[in-house]
Parts: C-alpha cells; sequence; structure tokens
C-alpha cells in the first residue's frame, strides 16, 4: 500500500514539476561564437534580451507567450524563459552550448480579479516550461550547429524533483 501510494505521488509531481527543461550538445568552436549564435537565434525567435554577459557566455531572453484576453481575464501573463550558456571545456576542447528552458506566469491585476472583493497576487511565479518554450531552445541550438542534442532522462528529470542534482 505505501508503496503505491509514492509511486502515485512520484507521478503527480512529475506532472506537476515546474522544473526548467535543459538541453545541450556540442556546437562547433569556440565560446564567443556560440554565444553570438545564441544572441541571434534568441532575436530571430522573438525573444527580448533581458540579461546577459557575453565575457561568462551566458544569456536570456523572455518572450511573452499570452495574449491580451488571457492577461485581461486572468491578470496572468506568461512568458518563455531560454537561458543559453556556452563555454569551452578544457578537458576536451570542445565548445559546449547549453539552453534551459523555463516558463513564468507574472501576476498582475485582471478585470475580474479588480471586480473581486479580494486583492489579487502580485508578482512572479515559475510554471513548467511550455511546449513551445521547450522546442524554441531545440531550434536554437540546431540554428547554432549542434546536431546531437542531450536532453535530461527521466531518472535525472526525477533527481531534479528531489533536489539531489
Amino acid at each position: 500500500m505505501t508503496r503505491s501510494i509514492g509511486f502515485g505521488a512520484v507521478i503527480l509531481l512529475m506532472g506537476c514539476s515546474t522544473a526548467p527543461a535543459s538541453f545541450h550538445g556540442i556546437a562547433p568552436p569556440g565560446k564567443d561564437a556560440a554565444y553570438e549564435c545564441a544572441v541571434a537565434q534568441l532575436n530571430i525567435l522573438g525573444y527580448t534580451i533581458e540579461d546577459g554577459n557575453r565575457g561568462a557566455g551566458f544569456v536570456r531572453g523572455r518572450k511573452q507567450t499570452s495574449g491580451l484576453g488571457t492577461q485581461l481575464l486572468t491578470g496572468n501573463a506568461y512568458h518563455d524563459i531560454l537561458t543559453a550558456t556556452a563555454f569551452d571545456n578544457p578537458g576536451t576542447g570542445e565548445t559546449n552550448l547549453r539552453v534551459v528552458a523555463s516558463r513564468v506566469a507574472d501576476h498582475d491585476i485582471s478585470i475580474l480579479g479588480g471586480l473581486s472583493d479580494g486583492r489579487p497576487a502580485e508578482g512572479v511565479e515559475t510554471i513548467a516550461p511550455s511546449d513551445s518554450g521547450k522546442a524554441d531552445a531545440r531550434v536554437l541550438l540546431a540554428g547554432c550547429g549542434v546536431n546531437n542534442v542531450v536532453v535530461p532522462t527521466q531518472d535525472q528529470e526525477q533527481f531534479m524533483l528531489e533536489g539531489v542534482v
């Protein structure tokens, strides 16, 4: 009985995971070239660059994925976030490019929320990455010459849920 409850809880947690999705692979040589490519791909995909550091090899972009109707009714604006990190591995001499897809809901006041007697919650909530955000992460990697994209296995995702990784 305990075992079946534990298994059910794991399945439920996997469906409700807010863990970001990480994709990576070997890019053509040169950390700076991989960084520049990631910036260009984010722009091509319609993301607004919100943070980055060329020297550190990372860039983060945000793209709103919800329409005005959703925002007015729910008070939430949904955004896909892609964070790309390029680095040279001194052990192998290869350039690695990793893209992490996540999603946030920016809570604000809605029309319906304004009519209620309770005050709506404001702030940002991290939620499970969208399918379009995960697809964009793969497109970014492919656009930068990464052919063999590695995604976490189900076991690795479970470790992330448990805080082991």
